[in-house]
């Protein structure tokens, strides 16, 4: 703690938080907001009463048991893979994450990529760019009238049904937690695993990764599938097998995918992903941009300050 009795706080990933919320953070304690390398994390993470991270700070038992001061972890994300919560519950420690703030800009993405790949967007983009000018070598696929399988119809699937209901999308959703009829008022049709399989052009992962999740998307599956599928991950990188996504992709299984989400971020740069992508015009990937827009920051910086400033209660 400081002289004042202030907690110190650390702010692992500034440029994701805004100006006002930092200055929130100020009013609650020291703060100090910087990337930190593993070993720097390491070396100095026991000065520190909380820690307000995202996606990029990994918060596993081993950096977790130096933190000797830490009395709560805030992180402004829906995902908790990266950080061991049960740890911190072990040790009695606080922990508070989000609850829907990202589900609109998620969805929208997942859409994006949707379209990015159904028209082939991103090739044809490259091409371009090099001075090319091949129309016929990107012909794409509509979206009207055909069908989107949603893994997990929770907020973020429920907000993506609603999208692809307005582009006149058929929507089918396999959740084993939700029954018929919720799935219905969410705006999709409920389906078992094998009808989601076989009667989906499009699909999109919304569901969290959990052992009955853990690589459900493997060889089998993806030889299930209409050779003219697409694949969404905007999820968590574990539900899909990595190999058999790219045997897929290669053997021409399924038509394309598009990933915004990998086991461990940032991205290796000679990861298979990686290598597949510059050398086919199949597979998309981003940067795990999900949450990655103006307001969906905004919001999350706000919750994060906010919860600092409840939880060490410093009025605001």
């Amino acid at each position: 703690m400081t002289l004042l009795g202030k907690p110190h706080i650390l702010v692992t990933e500034p440029e994701y938080f805004t100006l006002s919320s930092l200055q929130t953070m100020r009013r609650v304690g020291s703060v100090v907001s910087k990337r930190l390398s593993r070993k720097e994390l390491l070396r100095e993470v026991s000065k520190f009463e909380a820690l307000v991270v995202r996606i990029d700070t990994q918060l596993d038992k081993k950096l977790l048991k130096r933190a000797t001061r830490l009395k709560c972890v805030i992180s402004a994300t829906t995902g908790v893979n990266h950080i061991d919560t049960v740890f911190l519950q072990s040790r009695g420690i606080p922990f508070f994450s989000l609850t829907g703030i990202h589900s609109i800009s998620t969805a929208e993405h997942a859409i994006a990529l949707l379209f990015a790949a159904a028209r082939k967007i991103p090739w044809a983009h490259a091409h371009m760019s090099k001075g090319d000018w091949r129309r016929w070598e990107y012909i794409g696929s509509e979206v009207t009238g055909k069908t989107l399988g949603i893994l997990g119809i929770g907020r973020i699937g429920t907000e993506v049904a609603m999208r692809a209901r307005a582009l006149k999308i058929k929507v089918l959703a396999y959740d084993p937690y939700v029954s018929k009829e919720e799935v219905k008022r969410r705006g999709a049709q409920k389906a078992d695993w094998h009808a989601f399989l076989k009667n989906s052009d499009f699909f999109s992962l919304h569901a969290p990764l959990t052992p009955a999740t853990q690589h459900l998307f493997g060889k089998k599956e993806f030889r299930s599938m209409k050779k003219s599928a697409t694949l969404v991950n905007t999820a968590r990188a574990g539900i899909i097998v990595e190999k058999a996504l790219l045997e897929a992709l290669s053997k021409k299984y399924i038509r394309a995918a598009a990933i915004d989400v990998y086991h461990r971020e940032p991205l290796n740069a000679r990861h298979p992903y990686r290598r597949y992508a510059c050398t086919h015009s199949n597979l998309i990937l981003t940067p795990h941009l999900g949450a990655s827009t103006h307001e969906a920051i905004s919001q999350a910086s706000n919750f994060a300050a906010k919860t600092l400033a409840q939880f060490f209660g410093t009025k605001i």
